[in-house]
């Protein structure tokens, strides 16, 4: 019943629209700010219009009684919210205490040191020195080997086309020499 009603009111408001046009009005005071957000408040807040044609992908749900299904779920959710309001003062709490810390002169330090086993592995490691000094000697290496590698291909391309053109050359000649033979024999 509800939705005729909703959908005799549409169709009332579409055969008599407002006769009332922007083009109308001298002056945009004459608009009641107050009036059109009472409006816009009411659009948004109303219940949807249901129309005449349903099919599975334009039913409006109507949410209103799924909120005392879902009390133990609601509860989860208000704990959750709970705990991640606590967690997020605590985090404020202490960047606040890092901040005041920093701002008093003292500087935040690490206060791990490493055990002497510990040291002599880590002195026992690369050093960072060291790998980009290797790093830039193995790129000249490197680099070098690639303009070498494009040398020689293009001296055994140079050598493949030398090969071909002999070849072609000395198939030229015995067919030649085979034509100018049997030309001779015939005469």
């Amino acid at each position: 019943m509800e939705a005729e009603s909703n959908i005799s009111i549409v169709r009332e408001k579409s055969e008599n629209p407002p006769s009332v046009y922007l083009s109308d009005v001298d002056d945009i005071s004459d608009i009641d700010v107050d009036d059109a957000v009472d409006k816009l408040h009411k659009t948004i807040t109303s219940k949807p219009v249901y129309d005449e044609k349903r099919s599975i992908f334009n039913t409006t749900l109507d949410l209103a009684d799924a909120e005392s299904t879902c009390e133990c779920a609601s509860t989860a959710v208000d704990a959750y919210v709970a705990s991640v309001a606590q967690e997020k003062q605590l985090w404020e709490s202490f960047t606040t205490k890092i901040l005041q810390k920093q701002d008093e002169g003292k500087t935040v330090e690490s206060e791990y040191k490493p055990s002497e086993e510990q040291q002599a592995y880590l002195s026992k490691g690369p050093n960072l020195q060291n790998f980009i000094r290797g790093f830039s000697s193995f790129m000249d290496d490197g680099n070098a080997f690639i303009r070498q590698f494009e040398m020689m291909q293009d001296l055994q391309e140079n050598l493949k086309n030398c090969c071909q053109f002999d070849e072609l050359q000395k198939q030229q000649n015995c067919i030649s020499e085979a034509l100018a033979n049997e030309i001779s024999i015939r005469k």
